[in-house]
Order: structure tokens, then C-alpha cells, then sequence
């Protein structure tokens, strides 16, 4: 019986592509065969998944091929349409099947996806070489897998014929231009707000799976352009552990009582200089009177310019100390602990409210990630027609509503709410345009339309029967915008309301002059619940020995912000001469950072 192979154009690529999808197929069952540790759990539903991750790593990167190799034109329907194709093809193929052969090897070293910073690192090794020998040497079947791939796709890829595309005809040029479509759609993942990247995985399937799910050619592509952190080493091991370790372990306060509830706000863009008892300029006067009888650090420190690096901080106590947000880069697939990872573990149920479009920001995938059990967005809000329009339902529905859904919980519970109407565009509900207060700026109005929307969840929370057994937190995710030339230092830039409430009033009162940082969060909240466990924290808790330096990334500069004294602007480029003090903050400032690169590059942030 002898076999014929189809003839056309756009079943060829088919053909093609297809073979290269079945081998990639194939690559994950080596992947999980050769690491199976890893992935205890891991059944048919995450294989269907990364096949899908799979489709879209080669419409990424075969859409160069796609297009010389159906487009219908006359200089390529001829001889040297076999010569062009493989120039095209043949590059792709090793590139996106090395990148998946080298992981098969390798993950079990860093338990994650090798992404673009892993090369930078080993290029600058000056042993790189040799370990690569002693590597082959110990993964030679990998290579004999690997050239058998390759001979087996491109002997489907020589054995099609090229054949004569009849540029003049309509129809070519119709199943070009829907091929285009078909690629752009998919290479996106789906009509999503957002392309598909590398956290999307968790939307999925858990942390400990995301790995297996993707693959490595798709996380080289996404993180290709980002720029990673550099690994940093200023001590060794004992030095720095001696100045501080991340690791570290709870120091239960006994000042509330045990499965206490947690219900943690973070406001949009709530920078101090709109918010706080001490401000005149205040525009929030409700939040200010919680503020008034909280645990409350007037002088709190964001870690964050952005959303998405703001959430990581407050939750996770990891903060974005590089030129790429934490959740967008190639380390969001590390395995690492936060407070609803914790707290689940210590029985209780945990819950994520976000009132914007599903996406948007990537939470979703990031709250997944982080151990949330449940993602409350604009989709799951049964409102449809309470959407503003721009950037989801405004927050006098959607947190009063958050309330109803926290009812529903089973306790001892964590909820964590991020606010929007304070963010830009600054919509305000026509019911409360003659209400807000305006300012100088725009936001100030959003800001104040957005405290009457807390006023109204405060007044209905304090009528439920879990309100006294609640520790509330409240933090903002960063500065918003300002006009003002007396707001704009480096100081105010950074500068928001951290504050723990109870109506027991047992926490204790905050000095003016005392500061915090969003990554201190995690740390504090554990201690003040009575948590017994070790944990990995960039933070540390308002109540440990430990006093580290407030600290802001900017710029690839670190700022040490203090109330009492000038800032302190240092990076490791700087050749300058320090005071004493000066040169004994910067030694806790090294360990710190030190921990963070090494934690982040080699994928050890547990306990």
C-alpha cells in the first residue's frame, strides 16, 4: 500500500505544524516522567490545558513561517519556495524544541521554567562551559531524543511537495488572510482582554502544576524582552543570615483571639496626601475615623508604583525590586507563600474581590496563584448593568455586595477586596456628583466618592455577627496622581496609610514617628492572629527585633524613606563615601536585596 501526502498548501502546514504539536505532546510526557515528583497530581485535564499552551507557543512562533509559507505570491511558487520555507522553518523548530529538551533536564534544579534572564546568567559564568559538558554527559539519551525529533519532523517537512499557489485567484488569498486571523486569535490565547502569559497558567491549574502546563519556548518568548533581576551576592551565607533571613517564624501576640476572620481593604491610589486623620486635606472622612482608633502608621511606605506590583507587596510581602512587575515576569511561576496560603493551611476559607473586567491586571491568575480559593470579579457580580462603562462596577455596589458573598463563607475566613472608583478615568455616579468634595486634582472627587462607598460597606459590616471577631486591614496598593509641587518628592511618592483595626481596640497605638512598608503586612497579620508556623517574608512583622530599612525601588535605585531623616538613595554603581549610619543601613539594605535576587533567580521563597 503505498501512502500519498496531501498536495495543498494549507493542509501541508497543517501537516507540519501538526507534527510539531504531537511532539510537544511528547516532550511534556518525558517532562513529567523525568520530574514526576514534582507534579503528584497532575492528570488529563492539566495535559488538555497544555496542549492549549502548547497550540499557542507555535502560532507565536511559527507566524513568520505561516505567512511565506501560504501567502500567494509568484516569486514564492517556484523553486525557490523550498529554500525560502526552510529558512523559515527549520530555525524555529530547533529553537522551540531545544528550550523544551534543555527543561526536561533542568527543572528539577529550579523547580520552574527556564525563562531569557536563566542565559544571561549562565553567559556570565565563567564555568558555564564545563558544566554544560558534565550536564550532556548525564542527559546523553535527552540528546538522542532530541535528534530523533528532529529527524522525524523534518522528514515530514522534506517529504511535502511544493506546489504552484495560483496567486490570481480570490480564494488563496481568502484562507491567507483567515489564517492570519486564526493565528492572532489563538497566539492570544482567546478574546480575552489580555494576551495569554505566563500566569495564566494558574487560572488552570495550582502553583505546583503550572510548570508541567507550560512549556519552555513559551516562557522564553514572554519573558524575552523583560529584564529580570541580576543575582547579587555581597556576604556569604552565614554573614548575610546574620543580618537577615527571610525566612523566618511567627511571634503570636495573644492580643486577639485565636481564628480570628480577616477582612483586608486595599485602596486604589490612596496616597496619604488625600487620606488620614492627621491631613486637613483629607478626603476621606469615614476612613479617616476608623483610621483614628486603629493601629495606624501615618507614615506607611509603598513598595509599589503600580497595581500589580502593590498586590504581590501587601499580600505576599514580595516586592517588585526590578524593571518588570512580579506578576508579568517569569518568577510569578515560583513557588512562594502568602497570607491566604498560609492562613489556609491553619483551616481557613479565602476569598479575592476585584470588581473589574476578569484580566484586567491579571489578577485573577495572580489571586489564584497566591492561594485564593475564590475570585469574585465583574463576572461573577450578578449586575451587569451596574458596570460604569470603563473600569468595572463602582465601588458603592460592589463592596456593600462583597459583604453578602463574605456571609457565605465558611469561617475562619480571609477576604481581600481591592477597590477601583479611584482609579482613572475617576467616574463618579451621577447620585453622587453634588456629594464628593472636589480638589486640585481629578482623583480627589473619585477619592471621596470612593470613602462614601466604604462608609456605606463599614455601616454594613459592623451589623454582621462576624464583625467583632474581624481584624480589618487597610493599606493602599500605591500614590496616585498629583499636580501639587508640594507632593511630588520622592517621599510623598511613596507614602500611604497602613492600618489594623478590631473593635476590641487591643492593638496597640502607633508613635507618629513609627513606620511600615507593604511587605510588613504579612508578617504583622500572621503574629497578630497567633499563627505558629515558619514562613519567607521580604517584610518583617511590626513586632519582630528586626528594624530593616522602609525601602522603594525606583529607576534600578533603591530609596530608604524615614520620617525623622533625609532619604537614603543607594545603589551598587554609587562610589561615594557614607556615615557611619549610612553604611550600616546600606549593609542591612545588601542583605536584603541579596536574598531577594538569589530567591527569585533560583526559585527558593518557602520556608
Amino acid at each position: 500500500m503505498r501512502f500519498s501526502l496531501p498536495t495543498k498548501p494549507f493542509l501541508q502546514l497543517l501537516i507540519e505544524l501538526g507534527t510539531v504539536w504531537f511532539f510537544l505532546f511528547f516532550f511534556r510526557l518525558l517532562f513529567l516522567i523525568q520530574n514526576h515528583v514534582f507534579f503528584p497530581d497532575f492528570g488529563f485535564y492539566e495535559y488538555i490545558v497544555g496542549s492549549w499552551f502548547d497550540l499557542i507557543t507555535i502560532t507565536l512562533f511559527f507566524f513568520p513561517y505561516m505567512l511565506v509559507r501560504i501567502i500567494p505570491l509568484p516569486f514564492l511558487v517556484n523553486k525557490y519556495r523550498k529554500i525560502v520555507d526552510s529558512i523559515f522553518y527549520i530555525p524555529t523548530v530547533l529553537i522551540v524544541f531545544f528550550f523544551n529538551a534543555w527543561d526536561i533536564a533542568y527543572f528539577s534544579f529550579t523547580r520552574k521554567r527556564i525563562s531569557f534572564d536563566y542565559f544571561k546568567f549562565i553567559i556570565s559564568e565563567n564555568e558555564a562551559s564545563v558544566l554544560a559538558g558534565d550536564f550532556f554527559a548525564e542527559f546523553w539519551w535527552l540528546i538522542l531524543v532530541f535528534i530523533l525529533t528532529l529527524y522525524f519532523i523534518f522528514f515530514v517537512f522534506f517529504k511535502l511537495k511544493r506546489n504552484y499557489v495560483d496567486y490570481k485567484d480570490w480564494r488563496p488569498w481568502l484562507k491567507f488572510v483567515g489564517s492570519i486571523a486564526v493565528f492572532v486569535v489563538v497566539g492570544r490565547g482567546g478574546f480575552q482582554l489580555k494576551p495569554v502569559g505566563i500566569i495564566e497558567a494558574t487560572n488552570y491549574c495550582s502553583l505546583q502544576n503550572a510548570p508541567a502546563v507550560l512549556n519552555s519556548a513559551f516562557t522564553i518568548l514572554k519573558t524575552l524582552t523583560n529584564e529580570g533581576v541580576e543575582r547579587k551576592t555581597y556576604f556569604n551565607k552565614r554573614e548575610l543570615n546574620s543580618i537577615f533571613n527571610p525566612v523566618q517564624h511567627t511571634d503570636p501576640r495573644n492580643l486577639l483571639s485565636n481564628k480570628t476572620n480577616v477582612v483586608f481593604i486595599l485602596f486604589e491610589s490612596y496616597g496619604s496626601m488625600y487620606v488620614g486623620p492627621e491631613n486637613k486635606e483629607s478626603y476621606t472622612p469615614y476612613l479617616d475615623t476608623v483610621l483614628s482608633n486603629s493601629m495606624y502608621f501615618e507614615h506607611g511606605v509603598a513598595n509599589s508604583r503600580t497595581s500589580m506590583d502593590g498586590l504581590p507587596a501587601a499580600v505576599a510581602s514580595i516586592p517588585t525590586w526590578m524593571n518588570e512587575s512580579f506578576i508579568l515576569s517569569s518568577y510569578s511561576m515560583n513557588q512562594y507563600q502568602s497570607l491566604p496560603s498560609v492562613l489556609k493551611s491553619h483551616g481557613y476559607s479565602t476569598a479575592f474581590f476585584h470588581s473589574s473586567t476578569n484580566g484586567s491586571m491579571r489578577f485573577d491568575a495572580f489571586s489564584a496563584a497566591a492561594g485564593f480559593d475564590h475570585y469574585y470579579g465583574r463576572s461573577e457580580y450578578p449586575y451587569a448593568n451596574h458596570y460604569d462603562g470603563n473600569w468595572g462596577i463602582p465601588d458603592h455596589y460592589f463592596l456593600p455586595w462583597s459583604i453578602d458573598e463574605i456571609n457565605k463563607l465558611k469561617k475562619p475566613f480571609f477576604s481581600m477586596i481591592f477597590t477601583i472608583s479611584s482609579h482613572h478615568p475617576y467616574k463618579i455616579p451621577n447620585k453622587y456628583k453634588a456629594l464628593v468634595k472636589k480638589g486640585p486634582d481629578p482623583i480627589c472627587e473619585a477619592i471621596n466618592y470612593a470613602d462614601y462607598a466604604f462608609h456605606e460597606f463599614w455601616e454594613k459590616a459592623k451589623k454582621q455577627d462576624w464583625f467583632d471577631h474581624t481584624l480589618f486591614v487597610f493599606c493602599a496598593d500605591h500614590v496616585g496622581p498629583t499636580s501639587r509641587s508640594d507632593r511630588a518628592s520622592i517621599e510623598w511618592s511613596f507614602k500611604i496609610p497602613i492600618a489594623y483595626y478590631h473593635s476590641s481596640g487591643k492593638l496597640p497605638e502607633i508613635r507618629s514617628e513609627e513606620t511600615s512598608q507593604q511587605i510588613d503586612i504579612m508578617p504583622t497579620v500572621l503574629d497578630l492572629l497567633n499563627i505558629n508556623t515558619s514562613y519567607f517574608a521580604m517584610g518583617t512583622s511590626y513586632f519582630s527585633k528586626y528594624k530593616l530599612p522602609k525601602v522603594v525601588y525606583n529607576q534600578e535605585n533603591f530609596i530608604v524613606l524615614n520620617p525623622n531623616k533625609k532619604s537614603l538613595i543607594w545603589n551598587d554603581r554609587m562610589q561615594r563615601e557614607w556615615s557611619d549610619s549610612e553604611t550600616e543601613t546600606i549593609r542591612k539594605l545588601k542583605a536584603i536585596y541579596q536574598h531577594y535576587t538569589h530567591a527569585l533567580i533560583d526559585n527558593k521563597m518557602l520556608p
